[in-house]
């Protein structure tokens, strides 16, 4: 069986040109992969690598991570973003532990089934890890595909997503799955780049529709623009003998199971939760201000008051909070922005 013209190009190029010492490429372990493959939805490979590296060496095997607490987790993904993905990763491992008796299973269906993967990360791992011939289609491929192919129209419509899924399918080699699916994101993210892609070096330009017709700068289509709303939150910094109040988040949020700062609404005034919380009034308002953080939906306007406790508390507080020690917040899994804000006081 001849191999499609984009997989016999991009295997060769893969075998001569493309990466060959990420973290994730010196195995064939399906954890492992599955591991790089949650962490590097929506963030970038030199991101991800000190992260992978990290959580790999704390939790080597899915049995070690099916067992692991929620905030020992949380700590290994703060900073990565999208902490759901930290949450799908928790209830995954438990699922394969029982149900797979601690093996991944091997098919795209079965993998699917999975909290947080989807057709293009069972793609990639029955690929990858199994060396099943199934198809990707992330960001990266996406890219390559509608430059390919001149597709014009904006990928996301459920119309162009399907015919791009056909392409991913009809362009299957049948044999070196696994070096052509690492050769396509290979492709994408060090010649077919978003900005200033390497065309000269691109080894399937020649029946590249984009390259031919000069449309490289206008493909893929870019996501029609939506107004960002912004959300403004109030949130206290309480500090007493050295300590941090911290809350964790356990209600759906972005930071959902992660520990950050004790919100209030706009209208309470701090002093009142202070009384309320712990049962103090004696407290110093130190100092306001306000930061912003920027999300796939949103931006976040956090205006926080620092207040400092002066008098010894004997209240029991809620299991979700806790006193934390300022010199070991570093090491508390804490959203970005607080981590900074708590930084910088």
């Amino acid at each position: 069986m001849v191999k499609p013209y984009i997989a016999s190009k991009l295997i060769s190029w893969q075998k001569q040109a493309g990466r060959h010492n990420l973290p994730w490429q010196k195995t064939n372990d399906a954890y492992q992969i599955w591991i790089s493959e949650m962490m590097l939805q929506q963030t970038q490979v030199k991101t991800v690598i000190p992260y992978f590296n990290k959580f790999i060496q704390t939790f080597p095997n899915i049995n070690r991570l099916a067992d692991a607490q929620e905030d020992e987790v949380m700590e290994h993904w703060s900073g990565l973003g999208y902490y759901r993905r930290a949450k799908f990763i928790m209830q995954s491992a438990k699922i394969v532990v029982e149900k797979y008796h601690s093996r991944f299973p091997m098919k795209v269906e079965d993998l699917m089934t999975l909290p947080g993967i989807g057709r293009s990360t069972a793609g990639a791992i029955c690929a990858l890890a199994f060396k099943n011939p199934a198809p990707i289609l992330d960001a990266n491929v996406v890219r390559v595909f509608c430059r390919f192919y001149g597709i014009k129209e904006y990928a996301g419509v459920s119309t162009i997503k399907n015919k791009l899924w056909e392409l991913a399918e009809r362009n299957l080699p049948s044999k070196d799955i696994s070096i052509y699916t690492q050769a396509l994101m290979d492709l994408g993210a060090t010649i077919c780049k978003v900005n200033s892609p390497s065309c000269k070096d691109c080894p399937i330009k020649k029946k590249c529709e984009s390259h031919k017709r000069n449309w490289i700068d206008h493909i893929p289509a870019k996501k029609p623009k939506k107004k960002i709303p912004t959300r403004d939150v109030y949130a206290l910094v309480v500090e007493k003998e050295g300590y941090i109040l911290l809350e964790k988040r356990i209600r759906s949020s972005v930071w959902e199971g992660l520990w950050s700062l004790p919100e209030i609404h706009k209208d309470c005034q701090p002093q009142k939760w202070v009384k309320d919380f712990l049962g103090e009034e004696a407290y110093i308002g130190l100092r306001e201000g306000s930061t912003l953080a920027t999300f796939s939906h949103y931006k976040m306007r956090l205006f926080f008051e620092h207040i400092q406790i002066h008098k010894p508390i004997n209240k029991v507080i809620n299991e979700k909070f806790k006193w934390v020690d300022k010199e070991e917040i570093k090491h508390i899994g804490l959203p970005t922005p607080i981590k900074k804000l708590l930084e910088g006081i």
